[in-house]
């Protein structure tokens, strides 16, 4: 796999000479991550995991013109139970941006999943595929936002199956305490032209957000969606081709110490390929099944900025149906940022955006 990175590399090289030779600034930016996740949910949906590691992410962003960027990097990620195994990816993306547009090929802008609810695509994918690669636009206007993706995980060849995703984050304010949010998720898996097996999941969502500072409660939200799944063709083996759910979730932070949130799901035969297993119909093994779902969470979270680094600590109790459980998640990540001009830059030309 690193001999294949660095072919990857080399052949694409040649073709960075006309950005290098052309561009009036560059942006290195880059994050040292430590991570420990460790869910002690004992059910027949999620069950116990410890995931503990390092990751490293560097990329060199290139102003090629006034709305284009070329970014090249790597990510490396070191998992503390097996120090032998480390993953490495490429980063390397073309970006159009223009007001409050930015249209993405090549590696994504994934970060907290998109803004994604937890039964539409799991939390802790930040961890699994923290990396993602394809289409995305983007887009932050005063009346409107915008995540749309389309990240290809596995191309279609003899012996393997194609897999991508795809999702949409719709945002239009109803004023200055609400906003109207539509949601997707989508999974796909097969492909017809080596395999017959496909797999089809579809997650919609449709809600509203509510967020109002309450004095001494501090910054709080409400969060209202109804969900639906759908399965025509999939691993969803027990339960019918449609599911639906409600999903409910408050926050507040009293004295802007620390975020206290619950979490409310009500489901009847729902599914969700990519979605927390908590939130699902069908446990592991699938052939545990149960139609109508209960799931509750509550906990506490803390977003700590220190001088030189950033600390996330999230501490949550979960009850699924008749089963309690725990979970503590600690990450701790050291930005750099480094602008390095190349020359002089052009009238009018704006620098690239932040790229981690």
């Amino acid at each position: 796999m690193r001999l294949r990175f660095c072919f990857h590399l080399l052949a694409v090289l040649p073709l960075l000479a006309p950005a290098l030779v052309h561009a009036q600034t560059s942006r290195l930016t880059g994050q040292l991550g430590f991570y420990d996740d460790n869910e002690e949910l004992a059910d027949p949906f999620a069950g116990r995991q410890t995931l503990e590691g390092v990751r490293f992410q560097s990329a060199w962003t290139l102003a090629t013109g006034p709305s284009t960027d070329l970014r090249l990097g790597v990510f490396l990620d070191n998992r503390q139970e097996d120090p032998q195994w480390v993953r490495l990816k490429p980063l390397l993306s073309f970006e159009y941006h223009q007001g409050g547009t930015r249209l993405i090929m090549g590696t994504l802008q994934s970060q907290d999943r998109h803004g994604l609810l937890e039964p539409l695509e799991d939390p802790l994918l930040s961890f699994a595929r923290p990396v993602e690669y394809g289409l995305q636009w983007l887009q932050k206007d005063e009346g409107f936002g915008a995540d749309v993706f389309l990240d290809w995980q596995q191309v279609d060849q003899p012996g393997q199956d194609e897999i991508f995703d795809y999702g949409a984050v719709l945002t239009a304010p109803l004023g200055p305490a609400a906003d109207l949010q539509m949601q997707l998720h989508a999974y796909h898996e097969g492909g017809r032209i080596f395999n017959i097996r496909v797999v089809n999941n579809y997650n919609p969502a449709l809600g509203l957000r509510l967020h109002q500072d309450l004095g001494f409660l501090g910054p709080s939200g409400l969060d209202l969606f109804a969900v639906t799944s759908s399965d025509f063709e999939g691993k969803f083996d027990l339960g019918p081709d449609w599911g639906r759910g409600i999903y409910v979730k408050g926050r507040v932070t009293p004295g802007g110490w620390v975020e206290l949130y619950g979490i409310y799901w009500n489901a009847q035969d729902f599914f969700s390929e990519e979605g927390d297993p908590q939130y699902n119909s069908q446990g592991n093994p699938a052939s545990f099944y149960r139609a109508d779902r209960v799931y509750a969470e509550a906990g506490l979270r803390e977003d700590l900025k220190l001088e030189t680094a950033d600390l996330q600590a999230q501490l949550k109790s979960a009850w699924s149906d008749e089963f309690w459980g725990w979970a503590l998640r600690l990450t701790l990540e050291v930005p750099v940022d480094l602008e390095l001009p190349l020359g002089a830059q052009a009238p009018g030309q704006k620098e690239g955006p932040d790229a981690l």
